[in-house]
């Protein structure tokens, strides 16, 4: 079973079924309700005897019942199989399981994608029951492999159904605890089979007519498997998913899926994942658009999880949390290693001075061999020697080490800001309220400030507040009462998550840049491009080729053009490789100016932050103590939360 979370489902068409279901299915086109569920069955057509026409009835729904099961068959096996419109390739591979395997070994591996290739004789085994976090540079092909896997051009064991979280669920009229609910379609089809039978035993009986002992039987059959899958806990255990994730009780229940943002039904897309626990879920950096509260509860959630994930994230605290194992896509290769990433770290350092190491043993036998053949070669007596040489020195280029290439460096290097002082050096909050139309104001009599010594971090729930906030303090909020001090010699520099998808496309980083500030020179606008890490061919690249995190390190480019006093940061990491992310800490560290930065991410915060701010129930206050104090406590709360719904 493969199951794309996005949107409506399509049939996997290498899945054995009816042409004209494989086409209805694959098409989208919902289930005939008046079929499944709801029409009470016909007079005589379970019971024996009768006319041609009850025969004829008899068979009539016996096809239909034949359609009917194959048509759910797909739908647990096969459905929700996206066909993505892409140039991917997968290379012939080799596998081998028995019956009942839930092991993944794939060998022989080559991936491309766009004409480029991306792996090459690769090895992929995940022993079932492990948690994989996949970890490489931007491009090298992590994404095109998840794709791979959930469409099964990879061979994956039959025997384990597949979940990929990739797109939010599309809008419906259905809450969100519907929607989760119903993505059990198993669960689904046996409630509705016994709503089926039970109508046609009520029926009968209201007819008197003879109970058909079958149907009694059936409805016995439906009610075991209910039991046996829990049934009667699905609503808790889904209302418990949805809260964990932020919803509240009013929105999981009460709220169409519609009139949620992109980034909450990428929440829906998850908690249904969650919900159906498949042996496989394959994940791709969940924690995007998620508040750092709702990454600690899904942490916590993953680590106890009893089936297989690959999950692919920048967010190390996340995979140190989740893992059991990391496989390292580098030089066209997959590369396991045991552990959670700082093992995978650790281990990939001795691994690399091993392989120093032996790369140089061999290089130094290889010079000492190839000086006796050069000695000797053309010197008769030494002849048959020499020649013995060659086939050692061809043995041992065969068996040489090939080290790693070297990736390249990125670094980014913020412009230092002039020195401020006093009133001039600071923006302040001062007992304002505020709150948008017809609403309930968001803050009342709020007190808060942040100047250009400050090494902030704000947190707090999704919907408490905190864009709010920084809104106030950039001016593009005006309270409804108090006022916002802010110096006119100040100046504020505001990335948002949402600012890379303002950018033109079609411009180059430096036609952008020039857009932005006419007033400045191509070779100023280079230089600065050059200091956030976009250099050389890069700045000269339409941006809709640069990877999710060069087009960060453009709209950083632009923020820290005018070299601001203050750096406002909403979300900075998506989007971000760990390399890259590691650079954005180390010139957040050498910025002199202040910053205030939302989130998700466990080591920005204790890497670069020195005072927590928690924004909840319509206050700003100061947090006592570190982040992993704080994380702690997330972790007492969401899973006494947890125990209110009775799992």
């Amino acid at each position: 079973m493969l199951r794309t979370l996005h949107g409506e489902p399509t049939v996997d068409p290498g899945r054995d079924m009816p042409t004209r279901l494989k086409k209805a299915t694959r098409l989208g086109a919902a289930v005939d309700r008046n079929v499944r569920r709801r029409r009470p069955i016909a007079t005589g057509e379970l019971q024996g005897g009768g006319n041609a026409n009850r025969t004829l009835d008899r068979s009539k729904e016996a096809e239909k019942a034949k359609n009917l099961a194959a048509v759910r068959k797909a739908r647990r096996v096969g459905a929700q199989v996206r066909t993505y419109q892409s140039e991917a390739t997968v290379g012939s591979v080799k596998s081998k399981y028995t019956t009942g395997s839930t092991d993944i070994h794939i060998n022989g591996l080559d991936l491309a994608f766009g004409g480029m290739s991306l792996l090459e004789g690769a090895s992929l085994n995940i022993p079932y029951g492990r948690r994989v976090g996949i970890v490489g540079r931007n491009g090298c092909g992590k994404t095109t492999l998840m794709r791979a896997i959930a469409r099964r051009e990879l061979p994956v064991p039959d025997e384990m159904d597949i979940v990929y979280v990739e797109q939010e669920i599309e809008g419906s009229d259905k809450t969100p605890l519907q929607v989760v609910l119903e993505s059990d379609t198993e669960r689904q089809d046996l409630l509705d089979e016994e709503e089926a039978l039970t109508e046609e035993m009520t029926l009968a009986e209201s007819e008197g007519r003879e109970q058909d002992p079958k149907i009694g039987e059936r409805l016995a059959e439906v009610y075991n498997k209910l039991s046996e899958m829990d049934a009667d806990k699905a609503k808790a255990k889904a209302a418990s998913i949805l809260d964990g994730l932020g919803f509240t009780e009013q929105g999981m229940t009460h709220q169409a899926v519609s009139e949620f943002s992109g980034g909450w039904r990428m929440r829906i897309a998850l908690a249904s994942a969650l919900f159906l626990e498949p042996k496989l879920l394959l994940l791709d950096e969940p924690s995007n658009h998620l508040d750092a509260m709702t990454v600690i509860w899904l942490g916590d959630y993953l680590s106890r999880w009893a089936h297989t994930i690959a999950c692919v994230s920048h967010d190390r605290a996340f995979l140190n949390e989740i893992c059991t194992d990391v496989i390292h896509v580098k030089d066209h290769k997959l590369h396991m290693y045991s552990g959670n990433y700082d093992d995978f770290e650790k281990a990939r350092g001795e691994r690399l001075k091993e392989m120093e190491r032996t790369a140089q043993s061999q290089e130094m036998k290889r010079a000492h061999v190839q000086k006796f053949v050069d000695k000797f070669r053309f010197n008769a007596k030494r002849a048959s020697m020499a020649q013995s040489r060659l086939k050692m020195l061809k043995k041992m280029d065969e068996e040489r080490v090939v080290l790693p290439s070297e990736e390249e460096e990125f670094s980014f290097e913020f412009p230092q800001p002039g020195a401020l002082t006093g009133s001039h050096a600071s923006v302040q909050i001062c007992d304002v309220t505020f709150g948008y139309p017809g609403q309930e104001p968001i803050f009342r009599n709020l007190d808060f400030s942040v100047n250009t010594d400050s090494r902030a971090v704000l947190l707090g729930p999704n919907g408490a507040g905190k864009s709010t906030l920084l809104k106030l303090l950039l001016g593009e909020n005006t309270p409804l009462d108090g006022e916002v001090k802010k110096s006119q010699k100040i100046r504020l520099g505001y990335f948002s998550q949402h600012h890379v998808d303002t950018l033109v496309l079609w411009r180059t980083p430096l036609e952008h840049m020039r857009v932005m500030f006419p007033d400045t020179t191509e070779p100023e606008v280079r230089s600065h491009l050059a200091r956030l890490g976009v250099r050389n061919e890069q700045a000269l690249r339409p941006i809709n080729t640069l990877s999710g995190g060069q087009k960060s390190r453009v709209s950083l480019a632009v923020i820290t053009y005018q070299k601001p006093h203050l750096l406002i940061l909403d979300e900075p990491t998506n989007h971000l490789d760990i390399e890259t992310l590691d650079s954005l800490i180390m010139a957040l560290n050498c910025f002199n100016g202040g910053l205030l930065v939302v989130t998700h991410d466990a080591r920005l915060v204790t890497s670069v932050c020195d005072t927590i701010h928690i924004c909840e129930n319509g206050k700003v206050t100061d947090f006592r103590g570190e982040y992993h104090d704080y994380r702690k406590q997330m972790v007492e709360r969401l899973r006494a939360r947890s125990k209110l719904f009775n799992i």
